[in-house]
């Protein structure tokens, strides 16, 4: 280890953790996949400019929206909770809904023109008989940011397939 005189910068103590989910939100076609990304601002205070998929912050609303969701019998809570983190920015960003109807089809590009991206999320899905999604989206990665960085995420990243019908809109 070098002596704090040859290291090449101050050693400072790590910021904290900041819990988030983003997701690949993947499409099947006739010439392959396709993932979904999208381009962060210029001048976003984070990574401005970058090609990142979607995603985001983790609310204290996620954790409180697990009754509005299906789930896998082995998916826990906080995955459950990372999932529909996940299927909450991907709305607020880019207009894509994972969530469904009672009688199990997709919400429309009707239904999604109907929501708010600015209001509260599950209340609104609720108020139109929609249920998230949480059992289609599966924890492909983990990733946490490095010590060193002026903003860190805890990340899991995670994967999805894009509802039929529906494009994004950013």
């Amino acid at each position: 280890m070098p002596r704090p005189s040859q290291q090449l910068h101050p050693h400072r103590d790590p910021v904290p953790l900041r819990p988030a989910a983003t997701v690949l939100l993947l499409r099947d076609t006739p010439q392959g996949i396709e993932v979904l990304m999208t381009r962060r601002s210029m001048t976003a205070s984070f990574a401005p400019g970058a090609y990142v998929f979607p995603g985001g912050g983790i609310d204290a609303a996620d954790a409180l929206a697990h009754s509005q969701s299906t789930r896998r019998a082995t998916q826990g809570d906080l995955h459950l909770t990372q999932a529909i983190a996940a299927i909450r920015e991907s709305f607020e960003e880019l207009g894509v809904l994972l969530a469904r109807h009672p009688d199990g089809s997709y919400a429309t590009t009707a239904d999604i023109a109907s929501l708010d991206r600015k209001a509260p999320f599950a209340a609104q899905c609720k108020e139109r008989g929609l249920t998230l999604a949480g059992d289609q989206v599966f924890v492909l990665a983990h990733w946490i940011a490095d010590r060193d960085l002026s903003r860190r995420f805890d990340v899991p990243f995670l994967a999805a397939r894009m509802p039929d019908g529906q494009s994004p809109v950013a």
